[in-house]
């Protein structure tokens, strides 16, 4: 039953990736790590590298997210060395004007030659922002109306000639940016799994992003997603993050996450589930952390639902997640990104597709 899709990567911007443990692969992210897993996963057959803004880890025995780089400077660079794929960059919202970030992403766009795209980040932990003195008060109770009003004033900037506006947030006088876009727009994508981060997708953005805490869980929230975009007239691109822990065999990778789950660092487990739940008022998003952080199988990776099997089994949930879930798009992680990218583009890839499973966004040409 097959139909197009794309496979990206979530790129390690920081140390030891997302697996929280003392077992699983240690490193520290640097530009020709990256470099290496992108032009790998270029010629794997993926189409889009994706990497997030991240500003201060959670401690533990592996000083987990202690080392990262950042995510703009690192995709504009990336842009010379994967030129056939799409590349998406994170910023966040509440560290910097909107005006700046316009000039800085319509050059970021010319770099890579109209293949650059924006992650929205509505939110973030408030220990990243509060340290550097840029945490407004109160953020969670008006974050997303902050975030609306900020992306309106980009996207203008982008469409026209000069922009004036007077908002709660901001004041722009007769404001002009230059260059725009190579398309005169950006594709913008916000990972959120909130019924108000849906609304902002449908608004304002081309693609929705979001982990979940099952398969089922991942289905319904590309359902609910574009229903929601659909309510709105408005056709969206749904992808779901996925932390691939992938063997030859079925037992082959759960005997990898039985390796990961046995050095467990649980002193930067705490941590993470402290600090991200600590500000969240009582309902689904604090609930979710608690769900995850009580789980198991999940509370070992930052985020994502871990997909554990071998190529057939992966096959099938990925099947499913695209036919029950209509999802358009899959986010991976692994723990080794060079072996998980070698492993899956020769074990996986070929069953989609054969299965039917085309590329939704084919190669951009490169420039000569």
């Amino acid at each position: 039953m097959g139909r197009d899709v794309d496979f990206g990567v979530f790129l390690p911007v920081t140390n030891n990736g997302w697996v929280i443990s003392k077992t699983s692969p240690q490193f520290v992210p640097t530009f020709d790590y990256n470099r290496r897993i992108g032009q790998l996963a270029e010629r794997t057959g993926f189409s889009y590298l994706f990497s997030m803004a991240k500003w201060r880890g959670f401690g533990g025995e592996v000083e987990f997210w202690k080392y990262a780089i950042e995510s703009t400077i690192l995709m504009t660079g990336l842009a010379g060395a994967v030129p056939s794929l799409r590349l998406i960059a994170s910023v966040a919202p509440a560290l910097i004007h909107p005006a700046v970030l316009a000039k800085m992403a319509a050059t970021m766009d010319d770099v890579a030659q109209g293949r650059m795209g924006l992650n929205i980040v509505s939110a973030g932990n408030k220990g990243e922002y509060a340290q550097m003195g840029l945490y407004p008060e109160n953020f969670e109770d008006f974050r997303y109306e902050y975030t609306d009003e900020w992306t309106s004033i980009v996207k203008r900037l982008w469409a026209e000639a000069s922009t004036t506006f007077k908002g709660r947030y901001f004041e722009l006088d007769n404001c002009i940016a230059y260059p725009k876009p190579i398309a005169g727009q950006m594709d913008i994508t916000c990972a959120t799994s909130s019924e108000r981060g849906f609304q902002f997708v449908a608004e304002h953005c081309t693609d929705g992003l979001f982990g979940g805490l099952s398969r089922e869980h991942q289905m319904q929230l590309s359902r609910r997603m574009k229903e929601v975009a659909d309510a709105r007239g408005k056709k969206i691109r749904t992808h779901t993050l996925i932390m691939m822990i992938q063997g030859d065999t079925d037992a082959d990778a759960e005997r990898l996450l039985a390796h990961y789950a046995a050095g467990a660092d649980q002193e930067a487990i705490r941590n993470i589930y402290e600090l991200r739940a600590r500000d969240k008022k009582p309902g689904a998003r604090g609930d979710r952390y608690k769900q995850r952080f009580e789980s198991a199988d999940m509370r070992l990776f930052y985020a994502g639902v871990p997909y554990v099997g071998g190529p057939e089994r992966v096959a099938d949930m990925l099947e499913e997640l695209a036919v029950d879930g209509d999802l358009d798009g899959f986010l991976l992680i692994f723990p080794d990104f060079i072996e998980g990218i070698e492993r899956f583009g020769a074990q996986v890839l070929p069953i989609m597709r054969q299965r039917g499973y085309g590329r939704l966004t084919p190669p951009y040409p490169t420039q000569t």
